[in-house]
């Protein structure tokens, strides 16, 4: 069997002309290219040069023989290329299932970042509900994913990660000069939440419920983006997380600190059946860091 060593020192030889040339071209001794040329020739069965006046003459056989060499060569160095785009994340896939608490603008933002650093990386991004997000990635039918919690599955690794939620108003609002919102400022207020069988809901009920107070709930909808929507459409106030008050901040949204502290949990998820790709956890990674940026 031939050995890509021997291909080497022979194209070596070929385009150099010298044994001296060729061992300094592949870092080599002499004796270590004359070796290999040798067994090369044992292994093919035909002689590749002539010795004339203490220089080597390629045979024809030589000549033809290295049109394919070289191919090979070429072929073989786009594979080590690739494995080192692989290994250093330059190069691949990376399918992606979110809940449209992040899908929607966070991640494609993070993803352009990464994008821009790593050109030969193709990307699938799908926004589901957080069920479906953690089913998907149990089935390892996507590489990495974004869930709310809670979820189940056993056959998913979790990263839990948290943010602090925040207080959404309409500009105008007679609270938008205060600094801090709490339960008590609330009071017969209309508010918009997730529904009330959501765990976010109960969480926040139970605060209200330590102060004494029963929450006016005018508007229930699944997502921290409809919430905001409602909000700057005047239809009443939210508590949601950081990130999406971030991005609706810009489109008519006072966005406030809540006391006391409520959280929105959610994981980044993998499957635990197969090893994590490297550029899933590089994404991950940048992900992560991403976030944590909001619970400063």
């Amino acid at each position: 069997m031939l050995k890509v060593r021997q291909l080497k020192a022979f194209h070596a030889l070929m385009i150099t002309g010298t044994v001296t040339d060729a061992a300094a071209r592949m870092r080599i001794s002499q004796p270590a290219i004359s070796t290999l040329i040798a067994s090369l020739e044992r292994d093919i069965g035909f002689n590749l040069f002539m010795r004339e006046k203490n220089r080597l003459r390629p045979t024809d056989e030589a000549r033809y023989f290295h049109e394919a060499v070289i191919a090979a060569i070429d072929r073989l160095d786009s594979v080590e290329r690739l494995a080192v785009d692989i290994r250093e994340s330059h190069a691949g896939s990376l399918r992606i299932a979110a809940l449209p608490m992040l899908a929607l603008d966070f991640l494609p933002r993070v993803l352009a970042q990464f994008l821009n650093n790593h050109p030969q990386v193709s990307v699938v991004l799908q926004a589901r509900s957080s069920p479906t997000v953690a089913k998907l990635i149990a089935t390892q039918q996507f590489d990495l994913g974004f869930s709310e919690l809670p979820f189940e599955s056993n056959w998913v690794d979790a990263e839990i990660l948290a943010v602090r939620c925040v207080c959404v108003l309409p500009i105008g609002h007679p609270l938008s000069n205060k600094k801090v919102i709490s339960p008590v400022d609330l009071k017969d207020q209309p508010l918009i939440t997730a529904p009330r069988e959501h765990v976010r809901t109960q969480r926040l009920m139970e605060v209200f419920s330590n102060y004494g107070i029963t929450p006016t709930i005018r508007v229930e909808t699944p997502l921290f983006a409809s919430m905001c929507a409602f909000v700057i459409a005047g239809g009443g106030i939210g508590i949601v997380d950081p990130i999406t008050a971030q991005n609706f901040s810009e489109h008519g949204l006072i966005v406030l600190p809540f006391e006391p502290a409520l959280f929105s949990e959610f994981g980044i998820l993998f499957p635990s059946s197969k090893p994590r790709t490297l550029i899933a956890q590089k994404f991950a990674a940048l992900a992560r860091e991403t976030i944590l940026q909001y619970t400063s």
